[in-house]
């Protein structure tokens, strides 16, 4: 059972950042794509550091840069919608490929 809860618990940290990131491919107003960096550096953090404990160093650096990339306190501006476009699906792609790192 305890296997299980811990299965649903880190659910939440691909499938967030995959929900936020597809919604975000909309037009929106600024707040939701501060929203979606807090949703993103925070589950990127979180698969970062389960990496670093399972010594994977290939996606702790793949996660650590998505985590910089997405952060909400110093944020990095690409200046194209479309360009964001394409790194939220590459984004996408990898919390998606990602899920069961267990």
């Amino acid at each position: 059972m305890s296997k299980n809860v811990s299965e649903e618990n880190n659910k939440i940290f691909w499938l967030a950042p995959i929900v936020v990131l597809s919604i975000g491919i909309l037009p929106l107003p600024i707040g939701y794509y501060t929203l979606s960096r807090l949703v993103v550096c925070a589950s990127a953090l979180y698969f970062a550091y389960n990496f670093y404990k399972k010594n994977n160093q290939t996606n702790l650096w793949i996660f650590g840069f998505i985590a910089v990339l997405y952060n909400p306190i110093i944020p990095v501006y690409l200046y194209e919608k479309f360009i964001w476009i394409v790194v939220n699906l590459i984004t996408i792609y990898l919390f998606y490929k990602n899920k069961n790192f267990d």
